[in-house]
């Protein structure tokens, strides 16, 4: 299978790694991720089947109308008010833009509809990211995935900009972004909650 080719490799980083004494804590942080990485291989390879008639079946369909768009956009999260709201739409495309802010304390969400030719190629890294784990850490952040209100998350967060985000593919078909900036982590399960996301629909 695909996810054999990574072994030589990390067999190769493991002995020139330990080959230097003070290197012990870079040893096992590259170890851990080589194997989450063929960890994920596998999961993504026995997943390919599933994914192809998710994209076979995104095709058929035809994603919102900015009608629909507006009636699921939430008018505040977290108690902030969204301002200046995007739609855009091509041939078999469609998505959704806002920011939410009150001073210094900022949302940005966007949402790619993945129905239409082109929506079922646009939502590719979501689907494929969703059938990874993510456990990752160094001195610039943290990246792992947990579950929110029965969703799957990828949660990132940038110790250098103080900011977290939010990477997830809803009921099969919606990809998710947020981004934030002065927002607690504790915060984070409220967002998703507030995004209503299960309204999402046609």
């Amino acid at each position: 299978m695909n996810y054999l080719k990574y072994i030589p490799a990390i067999l190769f980083l493991i002995m020139t790694l330990s080959s230097c004494g003070n290197e012990s804590n870079k040893v096992a942080t590259e170890i851990e991720n080589a194997t989450q990485t063929i960890k994920n291989s596998k999961k993504v390879a026995e997943s390919a089947s599933g994914m192809q008639e998710n994209i076979q079946l995104l095709r058929k369909m035809e994603h919102l109308t900015k009608e629909q768009w507006e009636a699921w956009l939430p008018e505040t999260v977290l108690g902030m008010p969204s301002t200046t709201p995007q739609f855009n739409f091509l041939p078999g495309l469609g998505s959704c833009a806002a920011n939410y802010k009150v001073g210094n304390k900022r949302i940005r969400v966007m949402v790619i509809d993945g129905a239409g030719e082109k929506g079922a190629g646009g939502v590719g890294p979501y689907r494929m990211s969703s059938k990874m784990d993510y456990d990752t850490e160094d001195k610039w952040g943290y990246t792992k995935s947990r579950m929110i209100n029965g969703i799957k998350v990828k949660e990132s967060y940038n110790k250098t900009g103080d900011s977290y985000s939010l990477s997830m593919f809803y009921n099969e078909r919606f990809a998710v972004d947020v981004e934030t900036h002065e927002i607690e982590q504790s915060e984070l399960d409220q967002i998703v909650k507030g995004l209503n996301l299960n309204k999402l629909s046609n």
